[in-house]
C-alpha cells in the first residue's frame, strides 16, 4: 500500500487535500459522499472546526451522520474502497454494509480526561469506530471480535493494520484500555499505529 500522500480521493491525492481547503470541498463537493460542507467554526478553548464538511452517508450506510475535517472525510472514503471493503470480501465474500462509529466532534481533551493536551476529537480531526455490518446481516464488534479468534478477529486485525497505513493515528484494543471496544482513527499531526 502506497503513503498516504499518494492515495487519491476523487482524483486528488490526500495530502494535497490537507493543504488546500478549496481544493478539498471542491474534491468533496464532486465525489459520492453525502452530505454538506459546514461553516468554519473558530477555535474557542482549544475546539472548533476548520475546513469541514457533515458527512450523511459514504458508499456504505453510517448509524448516523458525522461532522469532520474534509480531510478526515476523504480518508475515510479511501479507507473504505482500500481496506475495509477488500478485507470483508478476503473473510467473508461479501461487502460491508454499515458502519457503527461513536462520532467525530467533541470538544474535550484526550480520553476524557480533565487536564491535558485536547484530542483530535476537538478539532473533529477524528473518528471512533465501534463495529461494521455485513451485507448478510452479521454484525462485527471491536469489543466483541477483537479477540474472538476465527474470521472476525482476523478481519479486524486487517483492518486495524490497514488503517495504519493511511490515517496519521490509530489506536486498537492492544494500544490502551480506553481503547478496548472501539476503533480511533486521525489525521493528527503525529504518526502513530497502536
Amino acid at each position: 500500500m502506497p503513503p498516504v500522500s499518494t492515495e487519491r480521493f476523487n482524483g486528488v491525492t490526500i495530502a494535497e487535500l490537507a493543504r488546500n481547503t478549496e481544493v478539498c470541498r471542491a474534491a468533496f463537493s464532486l465525489s459520492h459522499l453525502e452530505g454538506r460542507l459546514l461553516e468554519h467554526r473558530p477555535l474557542q478553548g482549544g475546539c472548533g472546526i476548520s475546513n469541514g464538511v457533515e458527512v450523511e452517508r459514504t458508499s456504505i450506510s453510517l448509524n448516523k451522520e458525522f461532522r469532520s475535517t474534509c480531510q478526515l472525510a476523504a480518508t475515510f472514503s479511501v479507507f473504505e474502497e482500500k481496506i475495509l471493503q477488500p478485507a470483508a470480501e478476503r473473510h467473508f465474500d461479501q461487502p460491508v454494509s454499515r458502519i457503527d462509529h461513536w462520532g467525530t466532534y467533541a470538544c474535550r481533551n484526550r480520553n476524557n480526561r480533565q487536564a491535558g493536551s485536547r484530542s483530535e476529537h476537538a478539532l473533529a480531526n477524528a473518528i471512533d469506530i465501534a463495529g461494521f455490518r455485513l451485507q448478510d446481516g452479521r454484525s462485527i464488534t471491536v469489543r466483541e471480535d477483537w479477540n474472538a479468534g476465527g474470521s472476525k478477529e482476523a478481519f479486524l486485525r486487517e483492518v486495524h493494520q490497514g488503517a495504519c497505513q493511511l490515517f496519521q493515528g490509530v489506536i486498537g484494543p492492544d494500544g490502551d484500555r480506553h481503547h478496548h471496544d472501539h476503533f480511533h482513527f486521525d489525521m493528527g499531526r503525529w504518526r502513530f499505529c497502536r
